[in-house]
């Protein structure tokens, strides 16, 4: 009976995670807006920080030293490449993004962005992880916490969102102070 009911219920609603699907962000308040911004990006954050843990505590496979110098240049240079990209890509996209009118479309588009910022962030984590798991280099557990670092540098807070999109007056009074209902 009660299983029953529950089927009932998912079957009217269906479950829409925010990374997965049609990806669109509903939200009544900006407090929810970044309720769901900040869980959405935590999720994706920790996925190679889990990854990053398991290579740490696993045990070292063979041959793991003969060719740690290379890969760690090679692997650094694909992570530094990875971060321009992201800068350059995300500086581009919020040009356009800025132009649309009206707050709710703005923080749509950038709640899209952020997704795709953190998900190529969260790949260069995972470059770390493999290059840690594969050399058990100690360099890249250095290279991992200052990715780390610099994530939380771009975190979405709703002053970086607000300076990021430029908003002015109202707008940007309902952001940065998370008030008021659209």
């Amino acid at each position: 009976m009660y299983y029953k009911n529950i089927q009932n219920i998912s079957e009217h609603h269906p479950v829409n995670f925010p990374t997965f699907g049609n990806w669109a962000m509903e939200f009544i308040s900006i407090g929810q807006y970044f309720h769901k911004l900040y869980s959405t990006v935590l999720c994706i954050v920790l996925l190679p920080v889990l990854m990053f843990s398991i290579a740490y505590v696993l045990p070292v496979p063979a041959g793991s030293s003969s060719h740690s110098l290379p890969l760690l240049l090679a692997l650094s240079v694909v992570v530094v490449s990875d971060w321009l990209i992201i800068l350059i890509s995300f500086n581009k996209k919020i040009k356009s993004i800025r132009q649309h009118q009206g707050l709710r479309l703005k923080l749509e588009k950038y709640f899209r962005l952020t997704i795709v910022r953190y998900t190529l962030i969260a790949s260069g984590c995972v470059v770390l992880a493999a290059g840690l798991f594969i050399t058990r280099n100690d360099l890249f557990t250095v290279f991992f916490v200052i990715n780390l670092m610099l994530t939380g540098l771009v975190w979405p807070v709703p002053s970086r969102v607000s300076n990021d999109l430029r908003l002015r007056g109202d707008e940007r009074e309902m952001v940065y102070y998370k008030k008021d209902k659209f």
